[in-house]
């Protein structure tokens, strides 16, 4: 499988084409026009960003994909990228009676 770096250089079709392929989806979020689905391929994450289809009534549309990086906390100031996922996690799932 690619490393990020690698992923990050592929032309669109070819990264969404690996990402249907060995991508897991986790969860969406949106942030209009967009709905955003989140994914884990290989060790790393990808955003991809899906608008209303002009053609098809009620389907969507990829429009562009996004491999996300851990931040330095010390090295920016700017929103850590998995922040607006926060939300939609429950943390009493994850924690055993």
């Amino acid at each position: 499988m690619l490393t990020q770096l690698e992923y990050n250089r592929l032309p669109l079709a070819e990264k969404a084409e690996l990402l249907w392929r060995y991508g897991q989806h986790l969860m969406n979020r949106s942030s209009p026009p967009f709905t955003i689905g989140l994914y884990a391929v290989n060790d790393f994450l990808v955003e991809a960003y899906f608008s209303e289809s002009k053609y098809y009534e009620g389907n969507h549309e990829l429009q562009h994909l996004f491999s996300l990086r851990e931040q330095s906390r010390k090295r920016s100031r700017s929103q850590h990228p998995f922040e607006p996922y926060l939300d939609q996690i429950e943390l009493n799932e994850l924690v055993r009676d």
